[in-house]
């Protein structure tokens, strides 16, 4: 495991240690590159690779290898590791395949879910089947609370490290190894350079990105107010393909207010151009001026982590902050740091002005600040219907106070004319397999959006009078819930499609009527049960409140109408899940 001797100089290293990761929205990215600076410190030599860009041949030579991994969907991988997924759970595989390695699994994922962290669950298990060597306990990051940094450092803090140190005693390397694993940077005239190849995986996603032009982009309330908002928004770009409900990825931007509070309080120079100087695949095109790095890819107002906060006590000069931040950022500190941190969701602009900490450089800048990462958004729109536009519906996220989200304020930005980028991938809102059954619809607020796009597609066969060719010919039910008339998004255009027939019902609940109604409220337990009874699908989109209160209404409907125990009604959902008759898109 270590590297040997080196007659040149003398350093003491544990040696390599390969850091894989998975990622959806780029929490696991950011804990695998968190664990690879952590882990730098007791001179291990960290290699960072996306599960899209693993050697078959090489991964099973490795000797210590951890692996960072989201869930999505129903216990399903990332869709960066889908093709790793395929390798490793394949029969081909031996079961002493993996007797070189050594292994440790930390799985992020949901407990508003069912299947809560099932793909590191099984990663953990299947490892050890063909052969490797579980060097600690799986790991489990709950995003349901906003908890998978404490739920991390609190792992860490349970023996990852100590484990690591006692099983890998360091041995003599060469630095120039050592020197390849770490970040430096240096300043240049040269201009800068979109077009570098040599980009790693999350890098040359955004590269090869979609340049899209806003056409349209308007509110959808009568009434906004700040933190009650909801864009529509309608792309165009050349040549796109895109599938109707499948998702949209789309990369925000720091505003140039937040960018020349940070330059002001650290004294950077924004037209200032640097390049980073590695070996590795670099983390975003460079050279590039620290305003664009700011802009474009530096995610300093998200919530600070507590790592951000460590390395920020060791540059405090007050002896009282020194003691607060590194309070906050430690284990016996985690109530401080949720009470004092992340309940008033404090990034890493406003920790520095709040502490006044002006000795922070950009390279330490790259080393504790994550990239930005794209915001997903599954489409409103039906490519049969609109197949040069994509439809997004975007609520406005308040962080604190008047605090606005980083794509909520860059989306405030954005007018007719606007250039911004992102990818497409596929959602969970797939097609029936039989055209005939029914179909019903449940999405409240921006949760309609996935709705409106299948809508939408039935209508097109409809008025091409070839609804045979339609995935959709069975009746098409949907059920809406907002909080007054004055946020019943698309009221004309949803009452339309009753009327011709595209709706077979439409049935809208609002919450702060005098007599208040949420969607659970009209649904009709004895209509969803013949509804499934006849193989009908149904789809959901919006809260994982919301879905829960959903799924436990279905599982109300099978204890009374098919008088069965409570633990075989919640059977009965997983059931519908997995015949794809129950499809979820959930956030929060």
């Amino acid at each position: 495991m270590g590297c040997g001797q080196s007659s040149a100089s003398f350093f003491e290293s544990r040696g390599l240690i390969y850091i894989y990761y998975g990622t959806t929205s780029g929490n696991s990215s950011r804990l695998a590159f968190t664990f690879a600076s952590q882990i730098r410190k007791l001179n291990f030599l960290p290699k960072v690779i996306n599960l899209s860009e693993f050697e078959p041949d090489q991964i099973t030579q490795q000797k210590l290898s951890i692996f960072f991994v989201s869930t999505y969907g129903v216990g399903s991988c990332s869709s960066d590791a889908q093709k790793f997924n395929s390798w490793i759970f394949s029969q081909e595989r031996k079961n002493d395949e993996f007797n070189c390695m050594s292994y440790i699994v930390f799985a992020l994922g949901n407990t508003n879910h069912e299947n809560y962290c099932q793909f590191g669950i099984r990663l953990d298990k299947r490892l050890e089947e063909l052969g490797a060597k579980r060097l600690f306990v799986l790991g489990k990051g709950n995003a349901a609370e906003n908890t998978t940094e404490n739920d991390y450092q609190d792992w860490i803090n349970t023996g990852v490290e100590q484990t690591l140190i006692q099983t890998y005693p360091a041995q003599t390397c060469d630095p120039k190894k050592f020197e390849q694993s770490i970040q430096k940077i240096k300043y240049t005239n040269e201009p800068e350079n979109e077009q570098l190849e040599n980009l790693d995986y999350q890098a040359q996603k955004y590269k090869s990105s979609i340049t899209f032009t806003i056409n349209e982009i308007k509110e959808l309330k009568k009434k906004p107010t700040l933190g009650n908002s909801t864009l529509f928004i309608d792309l165009i770009a050349d040549n796109i393909n895109y599938k109707t409900a499948s998702n949209i990825a789309i990369y925000p931007q720091n505003s140039d207010q937040d960018i020349n509070e940070l330059c002001n309080q650290l004294r950077f120079d924004k037209n200032m151009k640097f390049e980073i100087v590695t070996t590795s695949k670099h983390p975003f095109p460079n050279p590039i001026s620290i305003q664009n790095y700011l802009r474009k890819y530096c995610d300093f107002t998200g919530l600070i982590t507590k790592k951000q906060l460590m390395e920020l006590s060791n540059l405090a000069i007050n002896k009282q902050i020194k003691e607060e931040l590194l309070k906050a950022s430690s284990f016996e500190g985690r109530d401080f740091y949720e009470e004092h941190f992340q309940k008033k969701r404090e990034s890493l602009l406003t920790v520095i002005k709040k502490y006044n900490i002006r000795n922070l450089s950009i390279e330490q800048l790259l080393e504790i600040c994550p990239l930005i990462t794209p915001r997903f958004f599954t489409i409103a729109s039906s490519n049969m219907k609109y197949p040069k536009n994509i439809h997004i519906l975007a609520s406005q996220l308040i962080l604190y106070e008047k605090r606005l989200g980083l794509c909520s304020q860059y989306f405030s930005t954005l007018k007719k004319g606007s250039i911004i980028k992102g990818y497409l991938s596929d959602s969970k809102f797939t097609f029936p397999k039989n055209p005939k059954v029914p179909v019903l619809l449940i999405g409240p607020g921006a949760g309609l959006a996935p709705m409106r796009a299948l809508i939408q597609e039935r209508d097109y066969y409809l008025e091409s009078n070839k609804l045979d060719m339609s995935p959709f010919q069975g009746n098409m039910d949907l059920l809406f819930g907002c909080r007054t008339e004055d946020e019943y998004f698309f009221e004309e255009e949803l009452k339309n499609y009753e009327k011709n027939g595209t709706l077979s019902n439409l049935k809208v609940a609002f919450s702060r009527k005098e007599v208040k109604q949420y969607v659970t409220d009209i649904m009709d337990l004895n209509q969803i049960h013949s509804h499934l009874t006849m193989e009908g699908l149904i789809y959901i989109c919006g809260s994982s409140q919301m879905g829960r209160d959903i799924t436990n209404k279905i599982q109300d409907m099978y204890k009374q109408i098919e008088n069965i125990a409570p633990y075989m009604a919640f059977k009965k959902i997983s059931e519908l899940e997995q015949k794809q008759q129950l499809i979820t898109e959930l956030w929060g």
